[in-house]
């Protein structure tokens, strides 16, 4: 069993919408978020970089994009506001990239800690959000 400070985020009921799908992207997310925190603490700083460029990157926009694709499907009010949501995300990230890319340390944290920061909150309120819809909707 892993100590508290082995993992950045640990994935609770807290972030569970209960949507199959959606839960497992989420869980994705927070888990390559921890392993990038992981590499960092072990001064993996450069194998850190390529998972945060390569891997998390890509997946974020891949999960974003079939977020929206779930709430367009269920008829979700909020959706413009929510996509809002996703695009300043976005927007904020790919600022950082050419830090990110350049290995310039001060942008990699910034980056990781607007992540780890977004993705919580976002996960734990803002997506909860829709998942209140579809089930009062009877849509899961």
């Amino acid at each position: 069993m892993k100590g508290d400070d082995d993992v950045l985020i640990e994935f609770g009921d807290d972030l569970l919408t209960h949507i199959e799908e959606m839960d497992k992207q989420h869980m994705r997310l927070v888990a390559l978020l921890n392993n990038v925190y992981e590499l960092l603490k072990e001064g993996k700083r450069e194998e850190a970089l390529e998972l945060f460029k390569k891997e998390l990157l890509s997946y974020v926009e891949h999960h974003l994009s079939e977020e929206e694709k779930f709430m367009e499907k269920i008829g979700y009010p909020d959706l413009d506001k929510h996509k809002k949501t996703h695009d300043t995300f976005r927007r904020e990230i790919y600022n950082l990239s050419p830090y990110i890319e350049s290995g310039d340390p001060k942008a990699f944290r910034q980056a990781l800690s607007y992540a780890w920061g977004w993705l919580y909150t976002h996960i734990a309120k803002t997506d909860k959000k829709y998942a209140i819809y579809a089930k009062e909707k009877g849509l899961i």
